[in-house]
């Protein structure tokens, strides 16, 4: 009993006042005008109309001619900035992680506008995809391969790792 007369005595001495608040202030008020307001339409008509003072295009010069000089990006916004350097570059990059069941890359080479190169996939079924390419003016061409054997789900044989479950078998063909 006195240990709940001395609760209750801490309590009321640990008690916050009580917070009383204002009433709001009236010093702003609503907004004056509304969307229907005439100020409002006039001010919104004079945006959305169009201003006579350019009038139509001018069709003098027509769509650019795409052409860029043996190769490369010459020009800036339509304007040509006279001869470039062809495109040429290499670039390779490999992923291998098999705790995960990673094993991608891709490999490029460009010689002015013709591009070759080789990406690949490791896919769930344990093959990996590999795509060998050429892409020069008359397209893109791939030539799609596989290398290894589907073992029907998973990627068992990279590390262990097993896929993500839910009953799925990986892709089958």
């Amino acid at each position: 009993m006195k240990v709940i007369l001395v609760l209750s005595i801490i309590g009321l001495i640990s008690a916050e006042p009580p917070v009383s608040y204002l009433p709001p202030s009236n010093q702003y008020g609503a907004p004056s005008g509304s969307f229907g307001s005439p100020s409002f339409a006039s001010h919104t008509a004079a945006i959305l109309r169009p201003n006579a003072q350019y009038g139509a295009p001018n069709q003098q010069y027509g769509a650019p001619d795409g052409g860029h000089n043996g190769g490369g990006y010459g020009g800036h916004r339509g304007y040509d900035d006279g001869p470039s350097e062809p495109a040429n570059y290499n670039f390779e990059y490999h992923v291998y992680e098999p705790s995960y069941g990673n094993d991608f890359g891709h490999q490029e080479a460009r010689q002015g506008d013709v591009a070759q190169g080789r990406y690949f996939v490791l896919l769930p079924d344990g093959r990996k995809q590999i795509v060998d390419y050429i892409a020069d003016s008359n397209g893109y061409k791939p030539k799609i391969s596989y290398e290894g054997t589907a073992n029907g789900g998973g990627y068992a044989g990279a590390g262990g790792y097993q896929g993500g479950g839910g009953g799925s078998a990986g892709y089958h063909y």
